[in-house]
């Protein structure tokens, strides 16, 4: 793999790209035994399958299960975590065929790709009686739901979605279940963040209340990739403490790492050529992207680069029909498929087989997102290559910077608000419905739990008893309108001539990306909107061959509803609060498919887009704008840019994509009477995101003006201060007034007219008025002017 990273950068001349190379070594195994040695059926079961010996992590975490303990593994990718939960929960069925266990996973694909596995262990453990294992969620047919509902089995695998909708709706027939339930076990923890996580934490305590009332408590086993806070997570998500079982004994594979950082040529370019030179050697590969679009998009550009790989090679993202998806993870696990073209959706631990060579488009966001992606390759001890490809914006451009970043271990937190009141409402409801609420289920009264339920009352979702300690929901199934992967209720896309389902889009991304007009891409192929339905929630769409795609333009305000929290950095009031935020989109951009250049603009009509979230704000004095003037920098061009320069790199206090969060500047807001910048989480309720960054503010401040001063334009560029999502077309700008309102901010400069303790970075720009109007700037994916 060395050998062909040589011969990759040095023939395609793309060795003057290389920002940095390393090579990472592999690592021995770790072997140890369990306290108490495995049954002997299972012992068997695990030789029958070449496993003499198990991991030091493995035979630990079992000895903690075995004790009673909530467990957490936290091992990398490829390091058989699947035993850790898998053996504990056989061992039990083996020793007590009445005990049953819930697997659940946040994705169809992954639970059907563990059954296999663990029906093959469980029948090689007791080939004559093996414990039963079900798959239980919208793939399974109805009358095989009827059975397993019927006659419950040992393993009940499934996802949160049916979890809610089938099994916890329905509760009364899986009283059976639900009174032998031993153990739950939460593949993938990582994955429950932000908004999906807020409604698992809900999920999971009504499944705990009905085992409960049922007759069982439950024990928790999860595994989750590597990240900053894995206990801290985990009690957050289930409500209880969890021991960790960090340190992996699996045996990694050395990797050859090289980052390119391309300048005068597109990055996607570059990753076209990296795909199809591995390709054409017969590495087999997988190139991640950032989003739906480019996945789509590359995957275009490579076949016509390269006509004769089109038959092996594809692209795999969410929104794929599950037989789309299944049929491509089989291709690739065959080795049909020289190359996948895909987003985070094959992140998680499908079994894919052993890859040689994984392609970051750019920077995943995250250090976990990117050890587990490049944990695909080099499975079965064989050397793998790595290449990453830097895009020209602040993480990216950060990370390439500062390599050390991405091969040390201080992983990102992860993170997520349980009493996000539009989650929590709609699941307490949930809750009422199926078995009447109690003081012990709401907690104290001044907690968030109890408040949400007075405001249930008043609003007639819930009603209260005469002796005001029992709740009680008016619907008998209100589960039907809860999403759990959403904040609402999403839309259908579908093909009009032949009435094809194509896929699903959540309703804050709808307006961005299937307006009438815009151009949808999937699998492969260009869809044109021909109609958005709001009633029907249903996108009409019809094949075309495009040449171009299309990015909404819009404008977004804040207003302050709620402060929460109130602090200071240096001499500058910085508030915590909820906030409602109104997006208005005003048109749209026809962009050509090679290249990204603006082809033309047209108006738009959409209703606006209002949400309530959480989200923090920094209030600046009101002198500023006339000291900046009198210096001769851009004061609304300065906090614009500083702002896009803070979410730029906000994914390195916690997990989250750049469009998780939002950002407006004013010169003058209404209700501070003064200048601020804010950022906010841009889903409605809240992530936890906003929380993070007001409590870690000044260590983001930091590494902003640090970025922004080592760059080396001159007047910003999109490695520092632009930003592709930005409504205002990235106007106005000024890097110098930036320096200066990041230095004003941590107090290192003094912005006083006529006199500062520094000089501004680079050269001033014009002159701008200070009267200027105030202007609204944001930047977020889900529900933000430009996205």
């Amino acid at each position: 793999m060395r050998s062909f990273l040589d011969d990759l950068l040095g023939a395609s001349g793309l060795d003057a790209m290389v920002a940095h190379r390393r090579t990472v070594p592999g690592a021995p195994a770790a072997f140890a035994e369990p306290e108490r040695p495995l049954p002997q059926a299972l012992a068997a079961a695990l030789g029958a399958r070449g496993i003499e010996r198990l991991w030091s992590h493995q035979a630990e975490a079992i000895d903690r299960v075995r004790a009673g303990a909530d467990v957490l593994a936290v091992t990398p990718t490829a390091s058989g975590k699947t035993l850790v939960f898998a053996l504990p929960v056989l061992e039990a069925a083996l020793t007590d065929p009445d005990t049953r266990a819930l697997f659940v996973y946040p994705t169809k694909a992954l639970a059907q790709d563990q059954v296999a596995a663990l029906r093959a262990l469980a029948l090689a453990a007791s080939p004559l009686r093996p414990p039963s294992i079900e798959i239980y969620d919208g793939d399974t047919p109805a009358h095989r739901r009827r059975r397993i509902r019927a006659e419950p089995p040992n393993v009940l695998i499934t996802n949160p979605d049916m979890l809610h909708h089938g099994i916890l709706a329905h509760h009364a027939e899986w009283a059976p279940f639900l009174g032998r339930l031993r153990h739950v076990v939460l593949d993938e923890l990582h994955v429950y963040r932000g908004v999906f996580g807020a409604h698992v934490h809900h999920i999971l305590a009504r499944l705990v209340r009905l085992a409960a009332r049922a007759g069982s408590r439950p024990r928790f086993l999860a595994a989750s990739a590597t990240i900053g806070n894995p206990g801290e997570f985990a009690a957050l998500l289930a409500g209880r403490p969890f021991e960790v079982v960090r340190a992996s004994g699996a045996p990694t594979a050395a990797r050859h790492v090289a980052f390119l950082n391309p300048v005068g040529v597109s990055p996607y370019t570059v990753a076209v050529r990296v795909v199809a030179a591995a390709a054409g050697a017969g590495l087999r590969t997988i190139a991640f992207t950032k989003a739906r679009r480019v996945t789509e998009l590359l995957h275009q550009w490579l076949v016509r680069q390269e006509p004769s790989l089109a038959p092996r090679v594809a692209p795999y993202r969410a929104g794929y029909l599950p037989q789309e998806r299944r049929e491509i993870e089989s291709r690739l696990f065959r080795g049909d498929l020289l190359a996948v073209l895909t987003t985070s959706a094959l992140e998680l631990g499908i079994d894919v087989g052993g890859l040689d060579l994984c392609v970051l488009c750019g920077y995943p966001g995250s250090l976990m997102s990117s050890w587990q992606r490049i944990g695909r390759t080099g499975r079965k001890g064989r050397e793998a290559a790595v290449v990453l490809i830097a895009m020209p914006d602040a993480l990216d451009q950060y990370v390439v910077r500062h390599p050390e970043l991405f091969f040390g271990d201080a992983f990102e937190r992860a993170v997520l608000d349980p009493w996000n009141p539009m989650v929590a409402a709609s699941h307490l409801v949930c809750a009422a419905a199926e078995e009447p609420l109690t003081v012990a289920d709401l907690g104290d009264g001044g907690g968030p739990a109890a408040r949400i339920a007075d405001g249930l009352v008043d609003d007639g979702r819930l009603r209260r008893d005469a002796s005001g300690t029992r709740w009680y929901a008016f619907r008998r199934r209100p589960h039907r309108d809860v999403h759990p992967r959403s904040a609402g209720e999403p839309f259908t896309i579908v093909e009009r001539a032949s009435g094809r389902v194509l896929g699903t889009i959540d309703g804050m991304r709808v307006y961005h990306e299937c307006h009438p007009e815009a151009i949808y891409l999937h699998a492969g192929t260009s869809y044109r909107v021909l109609a958005l339905d709001e009633d029907r929630r249903e996108v009409a769409v019809r094949a075309v061959r495009a040449e171009h795609y299309t990015v909404v333009l819009g404008e977004k305000e804040t207003e302050i509803l709620e402060r929460l929290r109130e602090d200071r950095i240096g001499e500058h009031p910085v508030g915590l609060g909820r906030l409602k935020v109104t997006v208005r989109i005003r048109g749209y951009q026809k962009k050509r498919l090679f290249g990204g250049e603006t082809i033309s603009e047209h108006p738009l009509t959409a209703p606006p887009l209002t949400f309530e979230t959480v989200g923090f704000w920094i209030e600046l004095p009101s002198e500023w704008p006339a000291a900046f003037a009198a210096r001769e920098l851009h004061f609304m061009g300065g906090i614009h840019a500083a702002e896009h320069a803070m979410i730029g790199l906000y994914p390195l206090l916690a997990i989250a994509d750049r469009g998780d969060v939002g950002g407006i500047s004013y010169t003058l807001h209404p209700q501070l009477g003064a200048p601020a910048v804010f950022l906010y989480d841009g889903v409605p309720g809240g992530a936890g995101l906003a929380e993070r960054g007001h409590t870690d503010l000044r260590r983001l401040l930091e590494r902003t003006l640090e970025h922004v001063a080592s760059c080396g334009c001159e007047d910003g560029c999109p490695a520092c201060i632009q930003s592709p999502r930005c409504g205002n077309g990235n106007k106005p700008l000024d890097k110098a007034a930036c320096l200066l309102a990041l230095g004003g901010m941590l107090g290192r400069e003094t912005v006083v007219a006529g006199e500062a303790t520094a000089e501004p970075a680079v050269s001033p720009a014009p002159a701008a008025p200070t009267t200027a109007p105030r202007r609204r700037h944001g930047i977020t994916r889900r529900a933000a002017a430009g996205d």
